[in-house]
């Protein structure tokens, strides 16, 4: 009986280091000279990656639901509908006074198709992971200080999908990435954590 609560109690800062590592494998196609191998290796690499934390996620929740994956219900449609309103005001606006695009149109509407293929698998990816960050540092949290109220996994979000961004794409780019790491945060807490609601949400707000 012990050992059992032991397991449970190091597996979600287990699994939290496991994807802050799939995480990073981003920075393998940084070293690659090719161009198309460069483009064609996080992908793979990410989607090896996001399955086998899928896997063990699954296996887990068939006698500890880590979190609610539920079907939608009012809340989530609620929280959608705020997500698409807030990511649209948020387009228009860097439109408006950025003259900047929605990522979806600059990244998978471009004129080149292999380049808008990679994307369409290599963003969606992406979002599947900070999720799965979100959900296993959120866990991890709530195991270690017994406080559910506290949003561990936005926190953990933003220092460890954020803050590395500033090592691979430079300042900016990496605190303007941390900072939005919490917006990004939003569905997960708004639906009382209900994952499906929460990928869903995430995607809308990354690609707005």
């Amino acid at each position: 009986m012990k050992t059992e609560k032991i397991n449970k109690s190091i597996f979600p800062i287990i699994m939290t280091f496991i994807v802050f590592i799939v995480i990073q494998f981003d920075a393998a196609a940084l070293i690659i000279p090719n161009q198309i191998a460069a483009m064609v290796i996080t992908p793979i690499l990410w989607g090896i990656g996001a399955i086998y934390i899928l896997i063990n996620t699954k296996k887990i929740n068939e006698t500890d639901m880590l979190y609610n994956n539920s079907p939608l219900t009012s809340r989530d449609g609620l929280t959608l509908f705020f997500v698409i309103a807030g990511g649209v005001a948020m387009a228009l606006s860097n439109f408006l006074y950025a003259n900047s695009l929605p990522l979806f149109v600059r990244e998978i509407c471009s004129p080149y198709p292999l380049y808008d293929i990679r994307n369409i698998i290599y963003y969606p990816l992406e979002v599947l992971l900070m999720l799965e960050l979100l959900i296993y540092s959120q866990k991890a949290g709530e195991t270690l200080t017994k406080k559910n109220a506290f949003p561990w996994g936005a926190i953990a979000l933003f220092v460890l999908w954020g803050l590395p961004h500033i090592l691979w794409h430079g300042y900016p780019d990496g605190v303007v990435s941390a900072l939005r790491a919490f917006i990004y945060s939003i569905p997960f807490y708004s639906s009382g954590k209900n994952i499906k609601t929460s990928y869903i949400g995430m995607l809308i707000l990354w690609f707005l």
